[in-house]
């Protein structure tokens, strides 16, 4: 009998490793999805900064680039901020 508690056991921690390791690959697809959002605000402000600055160059000499430019640092900081808890789940 204690044979077949120690199989049981052993089965247990297996069944719970694979949920933590489930839970774990969940968590990470939820941060990557994230992270293609920001990288994708990212684009985005860059194609406005573009626009912005093209304006600019051609009738103006303002800087409205600079509301874009914080919008971007801002995505590329939450992107490092959600890779590094990803690599935190992994390790």
């Amino acid at each position: 009998m204690s044979i077949l508690n120690d199989i049981g056991r052993k089965l247990g921690e297996v069944a719970e490793d694979a949920a933590d390791k489930a839970k774990d690959m969940a968590e990470i697809a939820k941060l990557k999805a994230e992270i293609a959002i920001e990288r994708k605000k990212i684009k985005e402000g860059y194609i406005e900064l573009g626009k912005i600055y093209f304006d600019q160059i051609k009738n103006t000499n303002q800087i409205p680039e600079m509301e874009i430019c914080g919008k971007i640092k801002d995505s590329m900081s939450k992107i490092a901020d959600l890779e590094s808890k990803i690599e935190d789940i992994k390790y």
